[in-house]
């Protein structure tokens, strides 16, 4: 399920509406896992949803994926899924 969310950009010509589109990813933890996992953000100060995010993306950031094999990756993700892609640009 696809969600937006719209951010305010302050530019020289002024303050715009910015789109991201988001997109529910769901996984299951154990529940020790889960509790751990709740009570470090409860240490951080921050939701579960804030936490979890933020130490995928850290990691998603800091790993590097050289460019030839980012555009293999990337175009073997898109022949899997083209009749989905396909579908979603219709609607």
């Amino acid at each position: 399920m696809k969600t937006k969310s719209s951010k305010r950009l302050v530019t020289k010509r002024g303050v715009r509406s910015v789109q991201h589109k988001k997109v529910r990813v769901t996984v299951d933890f154990p529940d020790d896992e889960h509790r751990r996992l709740k009570a470090l953000a409860s240490l951080e100060g921050v939701t579960l949803q804030e936490y979890i995010r933020t130490h995928v993306m850290d990691k998603v950031n800091s790993t590097e994926i050289p460019d030839a094999k980012f555009k293999k990756l990337m175009n073997k993700i898109l022949d899997e899924n083209e009749d989905s892609l396909r579908r979603l640009a219709d609607k």
